[in-house]
């Protein structure tokens, strides 16, 4: 374990500004993010000031007290004894937030931050609210976000290697396209090339769709084997050190139809066009509407979907996040900030769809591409 003490830092002056007394840690992203490693059960307390405080079982407390010597380690044996622990504790905050002059929220109880995306189990914060009826449980989005937009230098190069590693899944993946292949087939192989390159694990299920399954935004493995002249959309997103990466291709096995060749061609005039555009200060906004117009020049204005990119780092889908929250379509991109291109599926209803997608480190120079793995669409059959 290595903890991260001058960002915990920067997250308690953030709690300070923002009203928060402490933040509990459940999620994955947060606990690597402040802490250099993950545990199947992530627990950590941040106070608004002093040492993080973290959550273990009786039998890793040896092990947490020598790697954090100057902070807490509230030990539990049992659930109940977890719990009680952090009622206790929060109690202790409250006081001290008061002492400290840190304002009570609009309901007019003390508030404590917790992260709420995907992750972050529910039913524990359902639990922390049950047993903590004094605080109001907040987002702790306003202070963690700002601080993980942007990427500092050993994150990049995680994240790059990340997606050198998905160019090696994709590699396998291409290899395997042939009349006949599954999904599942083209799934397995590449999850194994990529963990035999150094993955460990997948930020989301790999997505293999064939036919006029690659409409599908999200995707799925598609569950009868490849024909000859279909689309085929590879969606590959292992991690390395909790960094995420994302990269997906659409191939065609054999020489792609009228159709398809349009759609292709489009797909690849949108992600030079919104490339060249991408600058510090621009919006994900003014980056569809520069995708909307590439569409619309191609006859596919009814086809095009808002959201061509989002924010990505130790979670897949971080902030700018414009497919999920419509305010962030206004959030200007930063220096050092690092984003996918190529999210949306442009589809034809009933036909098919394509995309290709990769990950960009935003410089005060333009858009670096971490790993430029190659837009080849067409498999000989």
């Amino acid at each position: 374990m290595i903890v991260r003490y001058e960002r915990i830092a920067h997250v308690q002056e953030r709690m300070r500004e923002q009203g928060l007394i402490a933040i509990v840690v459940l999620n994955h992203d947060d606990y690597r993010y402040l802490f250099g490693e993950d545990r199947w059960q992530p627990r950590a307390l941040i106070p608004f000031q002093g040492a993080p405080e973290l959550i273990a079982f009786t039998d890793e407390e040896p092990e947490l007290r020598a790697a954090v010597a100057d902070g807490r380690v509230r030990v539990f044996g049992s659930v109940g004894g977890q719990i009680n622990d952090i009622v206790g504790r929060i109690r202790e905050l409250v006081a001290e937030g008061a002492a400290a002059g840190i304002p009570p929220g609009a309901s007019g109880r003390p508030r404590v931050g917790m992260q709420m995306w995907f992750q972050t189990p529910a039913f524990l914060v359902d639990l922390f609210r049950h047993v903590n009826p004094k605080v109001e449980v907040v987002s702790s989005d306003p202070v963690m976000d700002a601080l993980r937009m942007v990427k500092d230098p050993e994150e990049i190069i995680l994240m790059t290697e990340a997606q050198r590693i998905a160019g090696v899944g994709m590699d396998r993946a291409r290899e395997l396209l042939r009349p006949g292949v599954t999904a599942q087939e083209i799934a397995a192989e590449a999850t194994y090339a990529m963990m035999r390159a150094g993955a460990e694990g997948t930020s989301t299920p790999i997505f293999v769709n064939f036919g006029i399954e690659t409409c599908m935004l999200h995707g799925r493995l598609s569950p009868r084997p490849l024909e000859r002249g279909e689309l085929v959309l590879v969606d590959l997103t292992p991690q390395v050190g909790g960094y995420c990466a994302n990269l997906a291709r659409t191939f065609v096995l054999g020489e792609p139809d009228s159709r398809q060749a349009e759609l292709l061609a489009a797909y690849r005039e949108i992600v030079a066009a919104v490339r060249a555009a991408m600058r510090v200060g621009i919006t994900t906004a003014q980056l569809d509407a520069t995708a909307k117009e590439v569409c619309a020049g191609h006859g596919l204005a009814e086809h095009h979907v808002y959201g061509i990119g989002h924010g990505i780092g130790l979670r897949f889908e971080e902030p700018p996040a414009s497919t999920i929250i419509p305010q962030h379509r206004s959030l200007p991109l930063l220096e050092n900030m690092t984003v996918t291109i190529g999210h949306p599926v442009l589809a034809i209803p009933g036909f098919g769809g394509a995309r290709f997608e990769d990950v960009y480190l935003l410089t005060a120079a333009g858009p670096e591409i971490l790993f430029d793995y190659p837009i080849d669409p067409i498999i000989a059959s």
